[in-house]
């Protein structure tokens, strides 16, 4: 079995999630796919198995071209997906979520449970030899890496031609990905094609025969994993975005002149600050000053950028805010102090989709907006603060109750933006996540001036990004981070393509 994937489009509003993507998958073979934060792999994998219909482009199998109105006609064409979210039944048991869907029934109509675990049971032998799960127990109370098998085996249980594995060993403990790498290259020796998406790159090289690497939407390359490196694969994904990025850098630098970096003043330090997903030994950020922080996916640099905001992200160390310990400070307080946070995926994180313009931005305002005798939030000046921080950061809307889930992309950006500069409060520290993420060009640019107008009037910013063209755009120095561990500064003058690709390569002492 093949499966071709020609010109695939997937395009939203001012956004190209997928422009001309063509791939091949083959049953027998491992295929890895790989790309950073807003590449495209997720996208591909909902086209692939029947989620999401591509604006244009066209599938088929075998040679013949077919279509998928929903997944379960790509289930019924042998493709089964198994999500990096999870999609399990938390008050099944383990079994009833393996043979959901095809249950096993007596008399027609009631469901035998004892044939279900027995079947399931079956399957856990086959599959994973020596692993023992309490099939018959609800999927909640067991452990992580015990759903992730058992969701496997439910995709598994279709008996599909080709599996579509999103991120698997992601948060899986040592030995569990082993045996997990196991089944990938039994799967693959039984003539099942496993499409596998991973950030670990020693991953992706181990297993794969092909790997086929997007960026921005686009097809980058598909190649053979024989004889490739890690670095090798981490060009790919960055190398042509770097090399134009820093061509343009110098046009950037009149503007940063306009910032005024002042040394003398640090606005956050921090020592030996540790937590299971990253170690940082020592670092400063001044006012005015823009960092940038860079590594692949799970590096740790993301959850280093959040423990700044919430410190008890971190285990141990120091952290100062002003000279003053926060090291174990709460999100509100570290807002009261002056912190500012903008998350990434900022509709799960940040913004309430059937909430207003004015109700998402004045949220961090609350107290301010409300009357001083009765304590209720004044309407009026909940909507003349909105207006003022959405024309400041040049939000399009028709009125401040138009509804956020209406917004583009990069509007909603700026929102998520908006609310921490009608607070009243001066904010003296910005900590941005994927400032940029799916927003449109237009709307980059004018997120990326904002950013260096807050550093101009004196505010020290943070930006973790997967856009290292971004990153490159902006910052003073960046901090590159390998498997949790923050590496040594790189400033603005020493940025080149080697450079940056080597220090999230891991190859900079």
């Amino acid at each position: 079995m093949a499966i071709l994937l020609s010109d695939i489009k997937v395009h939203y509003p001012g956004v190209k999630a997928l422009d001309g993507v063509t791939v091949e998958f083959r049953e027998g073979e491992v295929h890895g796919v790989i790309g950073e934060n807003g590449a495209g792999k997720s996208t591909l994998m909902s086209v692939l198995s029947g989620y999401k219909r591509p604006t244009h482009g066209h599938i088929s199998i075998d040679g013949q071209e077919t279509t998928f109105a929903k997944a379960a006609d790509a289930v019924g064409k042998g493709i089964a997906l198994v999500s990096q979210e999870g999609s399990l039944i938390p008050s099944f048991s383990g079994a009833e979520n393996i043979t959901l869907g095809h249950e096993f029934t007596r008399f027609g109509q009631i469901v035998d449970g004892a044939r279900a675990l027995a079947h399931a049971g079956a399957m856990l032998a086959r599959w994973f030899p020596g692993t023992r799960i309490d099939l018959s127990c609800p999927c909640s109370d067991l452990p992580y890496a015990d759903q992730k098998i058992i969701e496997i085996l439910r995709a598994l249980s279709s008996e599909p031609r080709i599996l579509i594995l999103d991120e698997p060993t992601a948060t899986l403990p040592a030995r569990e990905k082993q045996s997990l790498w196991a089944l990938i290259r039994a799967i693959s020796d039984a003539g099942v094609g496993v499409v596998l998406i991973s950030h670990f790159m020693s991953e992706v090289l181990h297993l794969s025969d092909h790997i086929t690497a997007l960026r921005d939407g686009r097809l980058v390359t598909t190649t053979a994993a024989a004889g490739r490196s890690e670095r090798d694969l981490v060009e790919m994904m960055f190398s042509r975005e770097v090399h134009d990025s820093l061509e343009t850098a110098q046009d950037s630098l009149l503007e940063d002149e306009l910032t005024h970096i002042d040394p003398d003043s640090i606005v956050l330090s921090c020592k030996g600050w540790r937590s299971p997903e990253f170690a940082v030994d020592e670092f400063q950020i001044a006012k005015g000053e823009i960092v940038g922080l860079i590594g692949l996916t799970g590096a740790g640099h993301f959850r280093f950028a959040g423990s700044l905001f919430d410190p008890r992200i971190a285990r141990q160390g120091q952290l100062s805010f002003f000279d003053r310990d926060v090291s174990r400070n709460t999100c509100r307080q570290m807002m009261v102090a002056g912190a500012a946070f903008i998350p990434d995926h900022r509709m799960i994180n940040a913004l309430i989709a059937d909430w207003s313009i004015r109700e998402n931005t004045s949220l961090v305002s609350l107290r301010r907006l409300a009357n001083t005798v009765m304590r209720f939030i004044r309407p009026d000046l909940e909507a003349q603060a909105t207006r003022e921080a959405a024309a400041n950061l040049n939000v399009r809307m028709s009125s401040v109750e138009q509804k956020v889930s209406e917004l583009s992309g990069g509007n909603k950006q700026k929102v998520s933006i908006a609310r921490w500069l009608c607070s009243g409060v001066e904010r003296k520290l910005f900590i941005f996540v994927e400032p940029t993420e799916g927003v449109d060009i237009h709307s980059k640019a004018e997120i990326h001036r904002v950013i260096r107008r807050l550093a101009s009037q004196g505010a020290a910013v943070f930006i973790a990004s997967s856009d290292l063209p971004e990153v490159t755009a902006l910052a003073h120095r960046i901090v590159p981070f390998v498997q949790g561990r923050a590496g040594r500064p790189i400033p603005r003058s020493d940025f080149n393509e080697q450079r940056l690709i080597d220090s999230i390569a891991g190859e900079v002492a």
